[in-house]
């Protein structure tokens, strides 16, 4: 039986605006620091049980790593809240020091007109591709998302072939956990592993911030995520995901800042 991804935050109401985010070593992306779409999903999964409504569209700026932190206070504000759509503020810190910034908007409003002008590619079934295992000795997040190679390199650990256009496609999914807005903002934080890909070689790389725009919400237990580096300059980079379900419906597109950075010599001989 599958759980809202939301339980896996752990996040925890303390008032109508304030919560706190236990800050388990599965929330982390490897570090000790916590993943960055995780803070997103704290973010929105925060404004949506305030506001009461779901969510459309979220962004977090990354201020400062989380590294010996136990908990993460989340404070919510609502300064734009109308009877259609409600706009909303986050703020995530330990004690007096900001740790992340969400801001986003909320809400529901009559069809007008639904349409989709973007393809999904063809993909493999999930099934058929490799599956990417990235060994920590630590618990991470990473054990929590089932990640499958489609097409091109996964950067992070240089899997496969660089497609030669800046671009692969990943199946993810939350075994035991649907995919909804708090799932989707974390397997969004996957794209930047097509930085890899673009350079053509293992890279590293640092979110400033991530941007998730919400589809309707499908059943699916898969996600395709066609990952395309934009362009990457002066030691930052820009990337956008499409997020696909397995029936073909668009789920969200992402986008991310990050600065890139290659790893030590002595990391890459190390593989």
């Amino acid at each position: 039986m599958q759980v809202p991804a939301e339980a896996f935050l752990g996040l925890q109401r303390v008032s109508e605006t304030r919560f706190s985010l236990p800050l388990r070593p599965a929330l982390s992306g490897g570090g000790g620091s916590l993943f960055g779409g995780v803070g997103l999903a704290a973010g929105m999964a925060a404004l949506a049980q305030a506001a009461e409504k779901p969510l459309v569209w979220g962004t977090g700026q990354f201020l400062s790593l989380t590294q010996g932190m136990d908990a993460l206070t989340v404070e919510v504000s609502l300064p734009a809240v109308g009877r259609h759509v409600t706009q909303g503020q986050v703020q995530g810190r330990h004690d007096d020091q900001p740790i992340f910034t969400v801001l986003g908007a909320l809400g529901q409003r009559p069809e007008a007109g639904p349409g989709t002008w973007v393809t999904r590619p063809e993909a493999p079934a999930p099934e058929s591709c490799p599956r990417i295992d990235r060994e920590h000795q630590e618990e991470t997040l990473h054990r929590a998302i089932e990640l499958r190679r489609a097409k091109g390199m996964f950067g992070f650990s240089q899997e496969g072939e660089p497609s030669g256009c800046g671009r692969n496609l990943l199946w993810a999914r939350m075994p035991g956990y649907t995919i909804d807005a708090v799932a989707l903002a974390i397997i969004a934080d996957y794209m930047p592993s097509v930085l890899g890909d673009a350079l053509e070689s293992q890279i590293f790389c640092t979110s400033l911030d991530n941007t998730l725009r919400l589809g309707l919400p499908r059943p699916t237990e898969w996600v395709l995520c066609d990952n395309r580096m934009t362009y990457t300059e002066g030691g930052f980079g820009y990337g956008t995901g499409y997020l696909w379900s397995e029936s073909g419906h668009l789920l969200a597109t992402a986008t991310q800042s990050m600065i890139v950075r290659r790893p030590p010599v002595a990391a890459v001989a190390a593989g």
